[in-house]
């Protein structure tokens, strides 16, 4: 039985890690369904996809009793984070609990997370001997920022909720009586609401600026594209109008 549910409905794609009793660890069938689902994506007609989990935690990383490292061909984590960062839509992580191990990394991957004020972070790799790919690292030194990533990764910390309000870790707090799940359907809401050529666009080009690797003509030619789509097109009427656009994706 997989510990991963994963659904698609009203330009809404989710991925739930369902499997509490271990901390929604991910075994192996669970790494195959989250990066095949994401491959078949890939050219939907998604305005957003969320990552969430059920339980206390969001997720604890790998089950390592399913793994052997020094059979990998590339790390399993990082191969889901790839495929989270190369999805066309924005990907929403809804922390229902702390993330731990390479479940951190997973979050990091994706464009906003979500949290309320019990989460945490751990990452036992140096007590497990392990290294992380320097993929991982950027990722955590581009958010958490040099210090928290020391701490983090090289002394094995438990970040608590005091450190990380200083990082970019959390980009929506979860207030009052409102769930993780709230807030995060009241930013799929929003996404709903945006041009999808545009927001499309700008997520690769933000993403190509970050990873030092920004092919300045194919960045051109998005936004080329955008001014010439019908989306923009109506939005100019909807905006003379006053009404809400009816945006179509090109």
């Amino acid at each position: 039985m997989s510990g991963v549910t994963v659904s698609h409905k009203n330009n809404l794609g989710v991925v739930t890690l369902n499997n509490p009793t271990i901390h929604n660890a991910l075994k192996k069938r669970d790494v195959e369904i989250i990066i095949s689902t994401l491959s078949n994506w890939q050219g939907t007609k998604l305005n957003a996809i969320l990552f969430t989990g059920t339980g206390t935690s969001f997720c604890s990383g790998l089950f390592l009793d399913e793994f052997d490292s020094k059979t990998w061909i590339k790390n399993p984590i990082s191969l889901i984070c790839e495929e989270i960062e190369n999805c066309e839509c924005p990907v929403i992580c809804g922390l229902n609990g702390g993330a731990y191990g390479g479940a951190v990394e997973i979050a990091l991957s994706c464009d906003f997370r979500v949290a309320d004020h019990s989460i945490s972070l751990a990452v036992p790799a140096a007590s497990l001997g392990i290294h992380y790919e320097p993929s991982g690292l950027q990722r955590a030194l581009n958010i958490l920022g040099p210090s928290t990533t020391r701490r983090l990764f090289l002394l094995g910390e438990t970040i608590s909720v005091d450190t990380i309000l200083k990082t970019d870790f959390v980009d929506f707090w979860v207030e009052g009586g409102e769930t993780v799940l709230d807030k995060s359907k009241n930013l799929i809401d929003t996404l709903h609401n945006m041009a999808p050529l545009a927001v499309k666009g700008m997520k690769k080009t933000i993403a190509e600026i970050l990873s030092n690797s920004l092919d300045q003509e194919s960045a051109k030619k998005r936004i080329e594209e955008c001014f010439n789509s019908s989306d923009h097109e109506e939005a100019l009427l909807a905006r003379k109008e006053k009404r809400l656009s009816k945006f179509k994706g090109y």
